[in-house]
């Protein structure tokens, strides 16, 4: 196994609706095809590549060298975005990519960092070669914050959410087989669980608020 000392972010430079509609793996055929066919190399130049729902792809190889950055291929490990065409190397991430390569980028990251820990390096193309490439600042985007999820994703909010639809549910199912007394007693009794529930979801929604997932 070669040693890999650094990552490397490119960028296929296609439009945000390439093939809008074709399976990932459709997309790195026809990226392969432009690096076997048209650049004549023997296979795609990049080791991972992320679509936009941030799907990860495999490319070439990790255990092969890429062919992305020259003098650099030899101890690096290349991924691609799928996006960024027209971009410009001073943009934001968010101007050409979406949150879910986001996350998805910093999880394979992550990920190979665990596999490799000699890569600690992650630079951009454009730190190698005067070119926009991945059309973003590698290095400010490490230090900004991952995207977080909406509320409605959050999981603590949906157990929330859950627990205050099935107190309802059980309320309703227990009221039909009981008298009047009896039904404005579990009213009552079920108004109070609901109240906790929604209090409880109001507290974790603020704990989102703050970053706590």
């Amino acid at each position: 196994m070669r040693h890999i000392d650094e990552i490397i972010i490119h960028t296929t430079a296609t439009s945000p609706n390439w093939r809008a509609g074709h399976p990932t793996a459709d997309k790195v055929a026809e990226v392969r095809r432009w690096h076997v066919d048209d650049n004549g190399w023997s296979d795609i130049g990049y080791h991972f590549l992320i679509d936009r729902d941030g799907t990860v792809a495999p490319g070439r190889p990790v255990a092969r060298a890429g062919a992305h950055v020259r003098g650099h291929n030899a101890t690096s490990i290349a991924i691609s975005l799928f996006g960024g065409r027209g971009s410009s190397a001073a943009d934001m991430f968010a101007d050409n990519f979406t949150p879910e390569q986001d996350r998805a980028l910093r999880d394979l990251i992550a990920d190979l960092q665990t596999k490799h820990p000699g890569a600690k390096k992650v630079s951009g193309h454009n730190e190698y070669a005067n070119k926009a490439c991945p059309g973003f600042n590698v290095k400010r985007w490490l230090k900004s914050a991952k995207p977080r999820t909406s509320p409605a994703q959050s999981s603590t909010v949906q157990a929330s959410a859950a627990s205050a639809a099935a107190a309802t549910g059980t309320a309703i199912s227990a009221l039909s087989a009981l008298d009047s007394v009896a039904q404005y007693i579990v009213l009552g009794f079920a108004g109070v669980v609901v109240v906790g529930a929604l209090w409880i979801m109001r507290e974790r929604l603020r704990r989102w608020a703050r970053g706590d997932r």
